[in-house]
């Protein structure tokens, strides 16, 4: 097995996306939260509440 750092792995993920016409960051789509279960709905409600009290945005966008 060939070890890589992170940089040439970082390096070969650009050019795959570069390949497959993708922007350069993010592009991953949002989870619909449609299946998503009502304690996870409940978990992400109060990390957004804690968030909010902080004055701060949570770490993520959560549908719920």
């Amino acid at each position: 097995m060939r070890e890589i750092t992170i940089k040439e792995l970082a390096a070969k993920i650009s050019r795959k996306r570069a390949e497959l016409g993708l922007p350069s960051t993010g592009g991953v789509q949002p989870n619909s939260g449609k299946y998503r279960t009502e304690s996870k709905r409940a978990l992400l409600r109060n990390i957004a509440r804690a968030a909010a009290e902080r004055g701060e945005e949570p770490p993520f966008k959560a549908n719920y």
